[in-house]
């Protein structure tokens, strides 16, 4: 925020990811936040004109993409048409080897009578 002179967050009103950190990072900084809410007037559509209202109410965008959301592609397909400088971060996948400060050995396998009993525990 610093790098870019940010005195506002503008995203979507998403309830997780990274619309969810935007609006932590808003609260933790003081920063006002301005949310777009879906508008079902516009039925399938509805996406579309939200991320179009995103874009024109910023001055610099930065989106952050996991390589295969086709609604963040085609936000930043519709940043570069409208000429809006932005900066795009990629998300690699990344394999945990530590769960709650254990070592990860492997997939869990069970046969099918451990996953009987297991059952049978939880009911």
């Amino acid at each position: 925020m610093k790098k870019h002179k940010a005195d506002i967050i503008v995203t979507h009103a998403e309830p997780e990811g990274v619309c969810n950190v935007a609006r932590s990072i808003a609260k933790e900084k003081g920063v006002p936040l301005h949310l777009h809410f879906l508008n079902f007037k516009f039925l399938r559509g509805a996406f579309e004109h939200r991320s179009k209202a995103v874009i024109k109410d910023s001055d610099f965008s930065v989106f952050i993409h996991d390589g295969k959301s086709k609604g963040t592609s085609n936000e930043i397909e519709l940043a570069k048409k409208n000429s809006l400088p932005h900066v795009v971060h990629v998300l690699e996948k990344k394999e945990f080897n530590k769960s709650v400060g254990f070592d990860v050995d492997g997939k869990w396998s069970f046969t099918e009578l451990e996953l009987a009993q297991i059952k049978l525990n939880i009911d």
